[in-house]
């Protein structure tokens, strides 16, 4: 509302009617192997919502497992919540960079690398990590 471009990104734990596949995928590197990522995107209230695609996200459905997103039962984590949650936290930090989102008659393209990052739990607290290890090390 106040002329900023606003991106959520968010794991996609289901098939959410309004999203599209942007067919748009990214590389991160996820303990020793390199998975593939892909993005599905929709536009809602004046904000890019990104959901974050990847079988470690879709497999922990209530629907579809019979499980809970982040155990099996309350206080209880699964055992690749650390790796499911790296992916989530690299793949947030690609999503500016490789989604041409023109969603908006204000906004359109790349957000680019002048993008402001807000990691609001401990899901995503990987972010500053990676931001100065993986990006500013390489001046992005």
């Amino acid at each position: 509302a106040r002329g900023h471009r606003v991106m959520t990104i968010s794991p996609r734990y289901d098939q959410y009617k309004d999203a599209w596949d942007t067919n748009v995928a990214a590389e991160v590197k996820v303990g020793d192997s390199i998975e593939i990522v892909r993005f599905f995107h929709c536009y809602k209230r004046g904000v890019d919502r990104v959901f974050v695609d990847h079988p470690m996200f879709l497999e922990k459905v209530w629907g579809k497992t019979g499980s809970k997103i982040y155990g099996p039962k309350a206080g209880l984590d699964y055992l690749d919540n650390e790796l499911r949650f790296s992916l989530l936290c690299q793949a947030a930090l690609e999503a500016p960079k490789v989604l041409n989102l023109n969603s908006s008659n204000y906004f359109s393209g790349p957000y680019g690398e002048d993008v402001l990052f807000i990691a609001n739990d401990w899901h995503t607290a990987l972010i500053p990590c990676y931001l100065k290890s993986m990006y500013q090390s390489r001046g992005i």
